[in-house]
């Protein structure tokens, strides 16, 4: 079923999950650029390199609006994502989508629908099918690692649970470069407290045209966003959180 979002964008509904790929109030593609792309893209805009992690593929927009920022900005590096997606089926649809028109994504859905790869210069996707934290532990064991970003964005953690758990972020910390910047559009509590256990920092990044966004890296350094959608940037201090509410507990498999 597709659903209008708010910036006038379609998203789709998943029956399997029981919720819809985006935030209709915030709208698909304005939810995608400031929650996730913008903030990790002016992290990591000077690195020569970048290896993403995008959980997991869905209607494409992380990967398709990624590689619109970066030329949009002139990125002169090379990007290589890799993206998990357990619904085999769902390319398929993806063809005929009304995606917006600046993501040309026509090219890169037809590829990855045929053989799972898209490359150009300067530019790769490789879609993993199957299950994400048997693809994960596939690339553990390959030694398959060190991304520098991570788009933390499967259905939530009340639908799909199993990609937000204390066990799993110790997996992304595993995968993960020292740098990393991991976004995400979740606050829920107990998964944060997952990721502080798995040793994330998280900082709330409070926005103008959508609501806020988190970020977590593996240092308590305020991450130095300058955007003008982000009015403010904040620790998210869990220790203080659990001091508070000893009945605080996090997700584990």
């Amino acid at each position: 079923m597709q659903i209008l979002t708010k910036d006038s964008t379609i998203t789709l509904y998943s029956e399997q999950f029981d919720e819809a790929y985006h935030c209709a109030n915030d709208g698909a593609l304005q939810e995608t650029l400031h929650k996730h792309i913008l903030p990790a893209f002016t992290l990591k805009k000077e690195n020569k390199k970048l290896k993403v992690l995008d959980m997991c593929f869905g209607l494409g927009f992380n990967t398709l609006c990624l590689r619109y920022i970066a030329r949009k900005f002139g990125f002169k590096g090379e990007i290589n994502v890799y993206s998990p997606e357990i619904d085999s089926t769902l390319l398929l649809r993806l063809l005929t989508h009304p995606y917006p028109k600046e993501l040309e994504s026509l090219a890169i859905i037809q590829a990855l629908q045929k053989e799972q790869e898209y490359c150009e210069k300067g530019f790769s996707v490789k879609l993993c099918l199957g299950d994400a934290r048997e693809i994960l532990e596939g690339f553990l064991k390959n030694g398959n690692g060190a991304f520098d970003v991570i788009f933390q964005d499967p259905f939530s953690p009340l639908k799909n649970p199993s990609l937000w758990t204390y066990e799993y972020f110790e997996i992304l910390y595993a995968l993960s470069s020292k740098e990393v910047i991991i976004t995400t559009y979740s606050h829920n509590s107990c998964m944060l407290y997952s990721a502080f256990l798995a040793g994330f920092y998280a900082f709330k990044l409070q926005q103008i045209s959508v609501r806020d966004s988190i970020v977590l890296t593996k240092n308590a350094k305020l991450p130095n966003i300058e955007l003008d959608n982000v009015v403010n940037i904040t620790a998210i201090n869990i220790a203080h959180k659990i001091k508070t509410n000893p009945k605080l507990r996090g997700l584990y498999d």
